[in-house]
């Protein structure tokens, strides 16, 4: 996108809210604040940052039945990038959701950018694949900060125990990328054309008898990028190579007075796996996770515990336990298997907020943890930090990009 249009695109945002628009007017909040975030893995990694993240909703009418016009976007000055807001690759909107919807009874299509989020997991999702991540997100891939929004059109059809959402992405984004991997720069050329890499799915969703069932199938590029390792190819020694993935899936939960179980099952197929080879190894993969959640009877504590499998139908190279040599490797562990906990609290009559994560690997060395305390000040002010600290297996395939130690700290004022 060039400065020109990033330019229009930045005045019309700010000045939206001040047009005497005719009709209904809602506005959803606004949030200033300030936030500085550290790599304590990489201390080169760290960056000031000052956010406005506001959220509006437009219609001619208050009938049910109104067209609407919804607009919510996050808007940064980055201390880190402040040289570089001139550059046709620098782009300081963030998160901006531009849509408009128009329901027809039970029915309603939404045309623009949107963010569509799938799953009821808690942890690491497996069926969450409409939306594109930043892959170099300080906070982590998984993280739902990381999802960018893309331009879709989304039918969604409601009647009783019955749902149904159908999506189109004609014009795919790119997930964003890290400038390098470790000490070795990262070539993107990918090109996407209308039609042959548009991404298209759908969730059909009932509730009966008290368990809530949803189906899912999406065609859509990596997620997870693939990378090759291309020795001596000059300063970007990592390619990307994508093909597209077709991923289905079934999610299940059923919740009894403060108990909630819940299972995840996804296929992925044709699933990219990084490799040091001249092409990368696809295959076929399945991912569950399977949950139990307990919610105190006032709601302000909630506990939970997660059992997360991945079988590969043919465990790359990659991530054989001989990764990264010439010969051939045992690729006996197909199976792997992860134990996660969570809890969300709330102390000293909410005045401390803490959220606790942390998974292990049960037949292999992967391990996160992740701690979010937030406090708020008062009715407008709030603070909080989060640390996360992963260590993964030289060859995991779970935890993407391998090790990490992060601290944010952010204060956030909202009217």
């Amino acid at each position: 996108m060039s400065c020109l249009i990033r330019g229009w695109i930045l005045a019309l945002l700010l000045a939206a809210p001040a047009f005497a628009l005719p009709g209904v007017h809602e506005r959803n909040g606004r949030d200033l604040g300030v936030e500085y975030a550290h790599d304590m893995a990489d201390g080169s990694t760290q960056h000031g940052q000052i956010f406005f993240h506001e959220k509006h909703v437009w219609s001619l009418t208050r009938d049910a039945r109104a067209t609407r016009f919804h607009l919510q976007y996050r808007l940064i000055v980055d201390s880190e990038e402040a040289e570089t807001w001139d550059q046709p690759d620098h782009d300081n909107v963030e998160k901006l959701i531009a849509f408009v919807e128009k329901p027809w009874g039970d029915f309603k299509l939404n045309v623009g950018w949107q963010e569509i989020s799938w799953g009821e997991n808690l942890l690491l999702p497996i069926l969450d694949v409409v939306n594109p991540r930043d892959v170099g997100y300080l906070r982590g891939f998984y993280d739902a900060g990381a999802k960018q929004s893309s331009p879709m059109l989304l039918g969604e059809w409601r009647s009783g125990p019955l749902d149904v959402q159908l999506i189109a992405v004609p014009w795919a984004v790119k997930s964003r990328q890290p400038d390098r991997v470790g000490d070795y720069k990262i070539a993107d050329d990918r090109q996407y054309e209308v039609g042959r890499d548009s991404e298209y799915g759908g969730r059909l969703g009932m509730f009966l008898g008290g368990v809530d069932s949803r189906l899912y199938y999406f065609r859509h590029h990596p997620r997870e990028p693939a990378y090759r390792f291309q020795a001596f190819s000059g300063e970007t020694d990592i390619m990307i190579e994508e093909e597209m993935v077709e991923t289905s899936g079934l999610s299940l939960s059923y919740a009894e007075a403060s108990w909630l179980v819940r299972a995840d099952l996804a296929w992925h197929r044709n699933f990219p796996a990084t490799s040091i080879a001249a092409e990368v190894e696809r295959t076929n993969l399945g991912q569950s996770i399977m949950g139990l959640t307990y919610t105190s009877d006032d709601g302000l504590q909630t506990l939970g515990v997660e059992l997360h499998n991945d079988w590969w139908e043919t465990l790359p190279e990659a991530y054989s336990k001989g990764a990264w040599t010439e010969t051939d490797t045992e690729r006996d562990q197909t199976f792997l298997t992860w134990l996660a906990v969570s809890a969300n609290l709330s102390l000293l009559k909410s005045l401390l907020e803490p959220q606790i994560f942390f998974l292990q690997g049960l037949d292999n060395k992967d391990r996160m943890l992740r701690l979010i305390v937030s406090s708020p000040v008062s009715d407008r002010i709030s603070i909080g930090s989060e640390y996360q600290k992963t260590e993964a297996a030289t060859t995991s395939p779970k935890l993407l990009l391998n090790n990490k130690e992060t601290l944010a700290l952010r204060c956030t004022f909202s009217w």
